[in-house]
């Protein structure tokens, strides 16, 4: 067995990698991490698991990047280990990312953090020529009353904000302005938020913030003196893009307070839970998109399930060893660690404190390439008025028949059927014919509420939708969801179709047809 092999199926602490940052904090990081000397000053945050440098204008080399002793003693980067065969480190998904595509940092501010946003993917790659934006989630680790100020962030613009507002008060250097612009939301210890690339915001004092994030260090920051003692010069706000370009960084969707508390506040939700472990996904890919946290409180040793490809983890309370296939790391409170796709059977093992937390965080789902799903269309479907003449017509001039005529459902029987959200109740007469290596399908709607009576009403009888066959639903579902496609109308098949499930999109304003997918039936 290589030594890769080795390294790639064993977790890997990382070491301490404090970075310097404009605000002013650190404190209580210090003791979080269990330091001496504790102190406030610009040292203030910790890349705990990263594999980009600090985007600091004055930055050293490797500044930013993680980096493990191996089992030999020999001090690598994390850029560097998984470089080595990102294969055996990712796992065959990820591989071809070449990169974790999830980071983690901790940050103390004793002062309001600097009005900013991040770029979100598009921007970044097309303008920054980086790979990806910056989304985040934090988990509060502790709080403290700064001048009797309570803990909060400021995130999202108010209704009533526009571009136009927003660029005058930048222009103005009018901060008051600026963060009146902004919803201002509470938060407290244990409690997760989130903050999508290119929404507005900036941490309040009083925080020691757990954030994990896409890998980036891309800051646009609108105030140029911050806190009247610090100056950024032109690059530190805008990365030599200029201020305009900077400012169409920003997205300038507004949200009412609590629509804003909705988007940016998280709601865990418990995956099991025993006497003495508690685990808990505190941010699901359907609430950041870009990553997953799941939290584990315990006071005994957990087994982690595995997963097809590699994870982070943070030790945010105790001590814990972290063991994976006869090999155990110790992460004390406060460090970061790397789980390559080959620590398979990983267990967590409190080191003698009576409550631990870990977080453990996953890369997003990897990409979904529509080619894979809209290569074989296998049926074309037309809404007719009337079925039995309109099959008339296709037999007498061009030769097409004989059919056989269904019902759906079939007579005494009820399906499941749903209608734009609501139970359906639908009823319709089906026929079908195939073209070559294509089903034709026509339908004649009978009753109750469908999409199919609606198009007939709005376009007439005619081609409707293409189908396609797919290997489950939900991958695509997020993916159509994801570009603005929803399902309005599905049910479940019947006779040689039974136990799969028909699904239509909302497709037919863009291009041309609605979108009807049915998955494959799965032998078991």
């Amino acid at each position: 067995m290589s030594e890769n092999s080795n390294l790639s199926k064993i977790p890997h602490v990382l070491e301490l990698n404090r970075v310097k940052r404009a605000y002013i904090g650190g404190k209580l990081l210090d003791e979080w991490q269990r330091l001496d000397h504790a102190e406030d000053g610009n040292m203030s945050e910790e890349f705990l698991i990263s594999t980009v440098e600090v985007t600091n204008e004055d930055k050293k080399n490797e500044e930013g990047l993680s980096r493990t002793i191996l089992p030999n003693g020999q001090s690598v980067t994390l850029t560097s280990l998984i470089k080595s065969d990102y294969e055996a480190f990712l796992g065959e998904k990820y591989a071809k990312e070449k990169d974790v595509r999830v980071s983690a940092r901790v940050g103390d501010t004793t002062v309001r953090h600097v009005l900013q946003c991040h770029p979100d993917t598009p921007f970044a790659r097309q303008h920054l020529h980086f790979p990806n934006g910056k989304s985040e989630a934090w988990y509060i680790v502790k709080t403290r009353e700064i001048n009797g100020s309570t803990p909060y962030l400021y995130a999202g613009f108010k209704k009533g904000v526009t571009k136009e507002k927003w660029v005058e008060l930048f222009n103005k250097q009018d901060i008051e302005g600026m963060l009146a612009c902004m919803h201002k939301i509470p938060v407290h210890e244990g409690g997760v938020y989130f903050v999508e690339a290119g929404t507005p915001h900036c941490m309040g004092p009083g925080n020691v913030f757990c954030e994990i994030h896409e890998p980036c260090d891309y800051t646009f920051r609108v105030e140029k003196n911050y806190l009247s003692n610090r100056i950024f010069s032109d690059f530190e706000m805008n990365y030599g893009l200029g201020n305009e370009k900077m400012l169409d960084a920003f997205h300038y969707d507004t949200y009412t307070y609590d629509e804003m508390v909705e988007k940016c506040v998280l709601k865990d939700s418990t995956l099991f839970e025993t006497p003495n472990v508690q685990a808990k996904i505190v941010v699901s890919y359907e609430q950041a998109k870009r990553f997953k946290v799941e939290k584990y409180t315990f006071n005994e040793a957990v087994k982690i399930p595995d997963f097809d490809g590699h994870r982070i983890a943070i030790t945010i309370k105790g001590k814990c060893d972290f063991t994976a296939n006869g090999y155990t790391a110790t992460a004390e409170q406060g460090r970061g660690v790397f789980l390559p796709y080959g620590a398979k059977g990983l267990t967590l093992t409190p080191c003698g404190e009576s409550e631990n937390i870990v977080l453990i965080c996953y890369p997003p789902k990897p990409e979904l390439n529509p080619k894979d799903y809209f290569k074989d269309p296998i049926q074309i479907g037309v809404l007719v008025n009337d079925l039995e003449q309109y099959l008339e017509k296709l037999e007498s001039v061009f030769g097409i028949g004989p059919f056989r005529i269904a019902e759906y459902p079939p007579k005494g029987t009820s399906p499941f059927r749903e209608y734009r959200g609501k139970n359906g109740n639908f009823i319709a007469k089906f026929c079908f014919y195939h073209l070559g290596n294509i089903e034709l399908e026509l339908i004649q709607p009978i009753s109750g509420d469908n999409i199919w009576q609606e198009h007939i009403d709005k376009h007439g009888q005619g081609i409707h939708h293409i189908k396609f066959l797919v290997p489950d639903h939900k991958p695509i579902e997020e993916y159509l969801n994801e570009n603005g496609y929803h399902i309005i109308q599905q049910g479940e098949g019947v006779g040689p179709n039974a136990g799969k499930i028909w699904a239509f999109y909302d497709t037919y304003d863009d291009i041309g047809f609605d979108v009807e997918l049915m998955n494959e039936l799965k032998e078991g």
